[in-house]
């Protein structure tokens, strides 16, 4: 394989490009044979594996075009737009996987970032629990990260329960390829929360649940309750109906219907 070419990182970076740099094949080769897959599509791949004793995720992305190839060239793309967005929640103080290197090679990029140990997603919790035995301190753990994302300036983009970890009675998120900065109140983080609420519907967490995480949110951002969700609905509702038309129903509102 070829070495590859460091963007980001710095012991890291070299670390891993040696490492690929003996092995034969090709990336993706390389993770289906050295890493715990956890997820595979067209576009890219994700896998846990050990790197100097400590856990890592790797995150591949395939290049689609060969605009994608210029973009990631010139130093932009979602590879690189994770690892710095990364840097920045780090240096705000908000708790996440930290980026450790991004390296550029001829079929994509990989990114290089701590893994956490022992951690579930909110969604995979839900499924392997009873709704009476769920535990309600995951609710208000990701009403307050989502508020102090919200608070420090930032929007993930892309908000649903699988992108939300639970380790050691911490919740996280992950998958940063479309967070970004937003002052409080911008669009993208009424769209956070509109999103993490479809997933709520979508599973059907009961409304006293659901009470739980939005109290904890608004409880952090001291705001109102009925003017967060007044502000979320709107997001919300295009929400459903694109959902609607790629799943057909799936579990009930949590939050009023805009009238017709």
């Amino acid at each position: 394989m070829s070495r590859g070419r460091i963007v980001r990182g710095d012991a890291w970076a070299a670390h891993l490009q040696d490492l690929l740099a003996r092995s034969p094949g090709d990336v993706s080769d390389w993770m289906m044979r050295h890493t715990r897959l956890l997820k595979r599509d067209r576009d890219s791949q994700v896998g846990l594996l050990l790197l100097q004793q400590k856990l890592c995720c790797l995150k591949f992305y395939a290049f689609k075009s060969r605009l994608q190839r210029w973009r990631y060239h010139w130093g932009s793309g979602r590879a690189i737009h994770a690892f710095d967005i990364g840097r920045q929640l780090v240096a705000a103080g908000l708790a996440g996987p930290r980026p450790l290197a991004c390296l550029r090679y001829d079929a994509g990029m990989l990114l290089l970032s701590e893994g956490i140990p022992d951690a579930n997603s909110l969604q995979s919790l839900w499924f392997n629990s009873a709704e009476d035995s769920f535990p309600a301190h995951l609710l208000t753990g990701a009403g307050t990260m989502l508020a102090s994302w919200h608070m420090a300036g930032y929007a993930h983009g892309d908000c649903k329960w699988s992108n939300v970890l639970c380790a050691g009675g911490q919740v996280v998120l992950i998958d940063l390829d479309a967070a970004r900065a937003a002052p409080p109140g911008a669009p993208g983080q009424s769209r956070d929360l509109a999103r993490f609420t479809l997933n709520a519907e979508e599973v059907g967490l009961g409304a006293d649940a659901y009470a739980v995480f939005l109290d904890s949110y608004c409880g952090v951002l001291g705001t109102d309750r009925q003017e967060t969700q007044r502000r979320m609905l709107p997001v919300l509702e295009k929400l459903r109906t694109r959902h609607l038309a790629r799943y057909g129903k799936r579990g009930q509102p949590l939050v009023p219907r805009l009238p017709p």
